[in-house]
C-alpha cells in the first residue's frame, strides 16, 4: 500500500532537504536537468504541460485511457515476452489490467546491461512501479511497464559490469560471446559458452553470505548457454521483480514490429518534416542557454534498416533515401511499403523510439534519467510532427545506498557525501585536519594568514614606492603559496599513513559511494548489495524511491539508521 503523502503532490519531494541532496550541488547536472527540477517555468515549453501534481497526472491519464489502442494485439504480445521470461503471477494480473479500456501504463525503459547492469535500472524499475501504484490509489488503473532496449546495436555499453571485490577496489566482469557479428542488435546475440566463466568471475567478487546461494540460482537460470542476451536479461529482471507485478516489453517482438509498421511507414513518410522541426527544436533549446542531447542534422532519418542483420542509419537527399556506407538507394514509397511489408527490417532511432512507444502503448509517464528528460525536450518535436500524445516525463528515483559500515566512517569525521565529490584525497585531508591532526592543520591555516597579511601589506607600499616591485612580489607569493600547499599536501599523505586503518575505512566509504569518481548508482550492480542484505534491499529501495521532482536520496542499510532513515517521515 502506497503512503498517500508519497502521491498527493510530485513537487513534494524536491523541498525534503533531509539526508538529501539538490542536484544543484551536484558536479555535472546539466542546466536543463536543474531547471526541470526547481525552476520549471524556464523549461516549460519544451516539455508537455501536466504532471507537476498527481491530480492533472490523474486527469492526464484518464484521457490516456480514453484513446483508443489495440489493447488485445499488444496485452497478447505481452503474456508472450513475460512468460518466456517466468515472470509473476501478478506480471499477469496487470496484463489483463491493460486490456481494460481506461488503463494506462507507467513506462520506463533501459538497455539489457549485463546482470541488470548499473543500479539505476533498479531505481528506474521502482519508480514506475510505485508511480503506478498511486495513481490506482487516485482511482486510475495504471500498471507499471518496463521497455528493455533490446534493439540498440553499441553491445560495449551492456556487455561489461562493476561491482567492489573483497580487496575493496572497482572491479569490472565482462562478458564477450566468442563469434559476435559486428554492430548486431543487442537482442540478436545469443549466449555462448563464455557466459560461464563471467558469471563464475561475478560470483566470485561477491561476499560471501546467506543469500549467495538464490543469487547464484537466479543468475544461472536467467543467464544459460543458448538464451538471447536481452531474453537473459528480462528473466534476470523478472525474478528480481517478481513481487512487484512489472511488465516486461521487448520491442523486438514480431507482433510489436507489426502493430508498429503503420507508424514506421508514417515517420519515412514524413522524414524530412521530422529533422527539420528537430533542427528548429535543437537550436532553440541551445538559444535558450541549454544542450541539444541528440545530435540533428536536416538528412537525418528517424529509423535504422536493418542490412545484413547489422543495424545502419539512413539519410535523405535530393529526395531519396541513402543507406549509409553503400549504394543502396530508396524511393520514398518504395521504403514506405517496405516497412509496413517488413517492420522487422527496421529500428527506430532515439528520437522515434519514445513515440513507437506511445504508439503501442497507452503511456501516461515516462520516467527516465536525466539524458533522457533531455531527449524529450527535443522530441516533443516528432510527437507533434506525428500527431501523437506526449506522456507526462517525471524523473527516476535518484539513490546512494550508504551502508552501515561507511555511515559510522562518515559520521565519525563529518564527512558529507559531498565530500567525495572532488576526490579522495579531497575527503582524507578534510579527515586529517578536522580529526586526527586538527593543531598542526590550524598552524598550517595560521600561518597562511600571517603570510597574507604581511604580504598584502608590504605590496601596498611597494605599489607607492615602485610598482614593478610589487609586479615582483605578486610572483614571489604565489611561490610562497604553492610552498605552503606542497608542505601541507606531504602533512596529509604522512598523517593518513600513520593512520593506515583510518585511511583505508575512508577509502573504502569513497570507493562504494563515488566508484570510478561517479555516482555509485551510475557504475554498480546491484548484487554487490543484495549479496550483503538479502533481497529485502528492494523493499527499502521501494520505500526509499519518491515519485515526482526528487532530489538524491541517501538510503542507509545495514544499521540503525536503515530502520529509520529511509523514509525521512518526520521530514515528509
Amino acid at each position: 500500500m502506497i503512503n498517500d503523502a508519497d502521491c498527493k503532490n510530485l513537487e513534494a519531494a524536491a523541498h525534503h532537504l533531509k539526508d538529501a541532496l539538490r542536484f544543484t550541488e551536484i558536479p555535472r547536472t546539466s542546466q536543463l536537468f536543474a531547471d526541470f527540477l526547481y525552476d520549471y517555468p524556464k523549461v516549460a515549453k519544451f516539455y508537455t504541460d501536466f504532471g507537476r501534481t498527481v491530480s492533472p497526472l490523474a486527469e492526464h491519464a484518464r484521457q490516456v485511457g480514453a484513446q483508443a489502442f489495440d489493447r488485445a494485439r499488444v496485452a497478447d504480445a505481452l503474456e508472450r515476452i513475460n512468460r518466456h521470461a517466468g515472470s509473476s503471477p501478478l506480471t499477469f494480473q496487470h496484463i489483463e489490467m491493460l486490456r481494460r479500456a481506461g488503463s494506462v501504463a507507467i513506462v520506463t525503459g533501459q538497455q539489457a546491461g549485463l546482470f541488470t547492469g548499473p543500479l539505476y535500472t533498479i531505481h528506474k524499475a521502482l519508480t514506475v512501479i510505485k508511480l503506478a501504484a498511486c495513481l490506482r490509489d487516485q482511482g486510475v488503473d495504471a500498471v507499471p511497464v518496463f521497455w528493455i532496449a533490446s534493439e540498440d546495436h553499441d553491445y560495449e555499453e551492456v556487455n561489461h559490469t562493476r561491482l567492489i571485490d573483497h580487496e575493496g577496489e572497482v572491479k569490472t566482469i565482462r562478458y564477450e560471446p566468442a563469434n559476435r557479428p559486428p554492430e548486431v542488435p543487442v537482442g540478436k546475440i545469443e549466449l555462448d559458452a563464455n557466459i560461464q566463466a563471467a558469471i563464475d568471475d561475478f560470483l566470485a567478487q561477491l561476499p560471501p553470505s546467506e543469500f549467495l546461494p538464490d543469487l547464484e540460482s537466479a543468475l544461472r537460470d536467467s543467464y544459460a548457454e543458448g538464451e538471447g542476451f536481452a531474453a537473459a536479461f528480462a528473466k534476470l529482471m523478472a525474478r528480481l521483480f517478481k513481487d512487484y507485478g512489472v511488465i516486461l516489453l521487448d520491442p523486438a517482438d514480431e507482433g510489436l514490429k507489426q502493430m508498429a509498421a503503420p507508424l514506421y511507414a508514417k515517420a519515412i513518410e514524413k522524414s524530412a518534416e521530422i529533422a527539420a522541426a528537430l533542427v528548429e527544436r535543437s537550436a532553440a533549446l541551445v538559444a535558450a542557454g541549454y544542450h541539444a542531447q541528440v545530435n540533428t542534422a536536416e538528412d537525418m532519418v528517424p529509423l535504422f534498416i536493418l542490412d545484413g542483420g547489422r543495424r545502419v542509419a539512413l539519410t535523405q537527399r535530393d529526395g531519396r533515401f541513402h543507406v549509409k556506407g553503400s549504394q543502396r538507394t530508396f524511393e520514398p514509397d518504395e521504403l514506405a511499403q517496405l516497412a509496413l511489408r517488413c517492420p522487422n527490417c527496421f529500428s527506430p532511432n532515439v528520437t522515434l523510439r519514445p513515440v513507437v512507444q506511445d504508439y503501442l502503448l497507452p503511456t501516461a509517464a515516462y520516467i527516465g534519467g536525466p539524458a533522457e528528460l533531455a531527449y524529450f525536450a527535443q522530441i516533443r518535436a516528432v510527437y507533434e510532427v506525428l500527431q501523437r500524445q506526449e506522456p507526462c516525463v517525471l524523473p527516476r528515483a535518484s539513490f546512494s545506498i550508504v551502508e552501515g559500515r561507511h555511515q559510522k566512517t562518515m559520521e565519525k569525521y563529518d564527512l558529507q557525501l559531498s565530500d567525495f565529490f572532488e576526490s579522495l584525497h579531497s575527503a582524507v585531508t578534510k579527515v586529517v585536519e578536522n580529526s586526527l591532526d586538527r593543531s598542526t592543520a590550524e598552524a598550517f591555516a595560521e600561518t597562511e594568514k600571517v603570510f597574507d597579511e604581511q604580504l598584502t601589506k608590504l605590496e601596498a607600499s611597494l605599489h607607492q614606492a615602485d610598482p614593478t616591485l610589487a609586479d615582483s612580489l605578486k610572483r614571489s607569493r604565489e611561490k610562497v603559496f604553492y610552498q605552503i600547499e606542497h608542505l601541507r599536501t606531504r602533512f596529509i599523505h604522512a598523517s593518513a599513513k600513520r593512520e593506515e586503518a583510518i585511511l583505508r575505512q575512508v577509502e573504502r566509504a569513497y570507493t562504494t559511494l563515488m566508484p570510478n569518481k561517479n555516482f555509485q548508482e551510475r557504475e554498480l550492480n546491484v548484487f554487490y548489495f543484495l549479496a550483503r542484505y538479502g533481497h529485502s534491499l528492494l523493499d527499502e529501495l521501494y520505500k526509499a524511491a519518491d515519485v515526482g521532482f526528487s532530489n538524491h536520496r541517501l538510503v542507509y542499510v545495514g544499521g540503525v539508521a536503515s530502520q529509520i532513515v529511509h523514509a525521512n517521515k518526520a521530514d515528509s
